[in-house]
């Protein structure tokens, strides 16, 4: 159950993200490394999915909700960095979609992690 729920919400968020980051960068890509890397996220759990299905290689799927996790916990976070906050003023729903996407991933991690307890 908890592999299942893992799976198909590394599925959903990793759709979710590559839909996010094409519409937001539609017309103007911005500095490359920002959205390589939420697309390297994207393979990650995709991959995590795909090769979990018959319940072996959860690290593959674990790993990339742990990758995830550190992406968003440093975009959350570089966001609300004083010097920064002082040039880009933060909007205040981003950065609620950031928190809950790095709380989503921490679960992604815990159930994952689960998971390996439950065979």
């Amino acid at each position: 159950m908890l592999r299942q729920w893992s799976r198909y919400t590394a599925l959903l968020f990793a759709i979710g993200l590559a839909i996010g980051e094409a519409v937001i960068n539609w017309g103007d890509w911005q500095y490359a490394p920002l959205w390589i890397v939420d697309y390297v996220c994207v393979a990650w759990l995709l991959a995590g999915f795909w090769q979990t299905r018959q319940g072996t290689h959860l690290w593959v799927l674990i790993s990339g909700w742990a990758f995830t996790a550190g992406v968003f916990y440093m975009a959350l976070f570089v966001s609300m960095e004083p010097v920064i906050s002082k040039v880009i003023t933060p909007n205040s729903g981003f950065l609620t979609l950031l928190a809950g996407m790095l709380m989503l991933a921490i679960l992604g991690i815990i159930t994952g992690a689960l998971a390996t307890r439950q065979r």
